[in-house]
């Protein structure tokens, strides 16, 4: 009777794991990620690119998720200064560019909407998942990190976000739910490219609302994306989106 009962509780656990979908694999994540979306109205952070040891860019960005209010600055390639404030939603507001206004902003908002899309992306990697327009599939479990990590593939109907032709890989650590790794497939790569990864590192909780990671590693390539001066609010400070 005991080997009867070994052998069902074996059989019965292979089926849970064989039932465990995508889905339920994203719909962790996102718990874990984001225990409180929903309160997670007002976003700061600034998206830092690190290379070779220093800071070759840096944007620090405010955002209203619940009207789409939306500020960014930082310096273009020729190092002038830029500063956009606008609505994300209806892709209107102004640009200064080295501390004047410009008359026509297109250009300013153009940028400013680009890094709107690609910074709280990254920022919020995972805890998007199941977003509308994301399609996920399962692939094979991974145990070569020490532990057991899930791995959920992840692709895009056209029209969502700015490149949806990339495809990623989302590596989560089967233990905590947290993302581990984020493994990616951009547009334009040859076919015979292996997947760029990106090791996530320091994971903070801020104000109970979200888990971020708030260090990647490009593997490979001496360059990191950090996320610094994070923070996370239900409420909006008064001038957060003035000059």
């Amino acid at each position: 009777m005991r080997k009867l009962s070994a052998i069902f509780s074996i059989l019965f656990a292979t089926a849970v794991l064989a039932q465990t979908s995508a889905d339920d694999i994203a719909r962790r994540t996102v718990s874990k990620l984001a225990p409180k979306w929903d309160d997670a109205r007002y976003i700061a952070f600034t998206f830092d690119v690190e290379r070779d040891g220093k800071i070759v860019a840096s944007f620090p960005q405010r955002w209203d998720r619940y009207t789409g209010d939306y500020r960014v600055s930082g310096k273009d390639r020729e190092g002038n200064d830029l500063l956009v404030i606008m609505n994300v939603n209806t892709k209107t507001g102004k640009g200064w560019k080295g501390g004047v206004e410009v008359a026509d902003p297109k250009d300013l908002l153009t940028f400013g909407y680009r890094r709107f899309i690609n910074d709280t992306y990254w920022l919020l990697m995972g805890a998007k998942a199941l977003d509308p327009g994301v399609h996920r599939e399962l692939a094979p479990a991974r145990t070569d990190a020490g532990h057991a990590q899930d791995v959920v593939k992840l692709w895009f109907d056209p029209g969502v976000g700015l490149t949806p032709a990339d495809v990623y890989w989302m590596v989560v650590n089967h233990d905590t739910g947290l993302v581990d790794e984020w493994d990616m497939k951009l547009t334009g790569s040859k076919p015979e490219d292996e997947p760029s990864v990106v090791l996530f590192h320091d994971y903070r909780n801020f104000g109970g609302l979200l888990n971020l990671s708030t260090q990647r590693e490009m593997k490979g390539k001496n360059q990191w994306i950090k996320l610094d001066d994070i923070t996370v609010s239900h409420e909006v400070p008064k001038d957060a989106f003035t000059k």
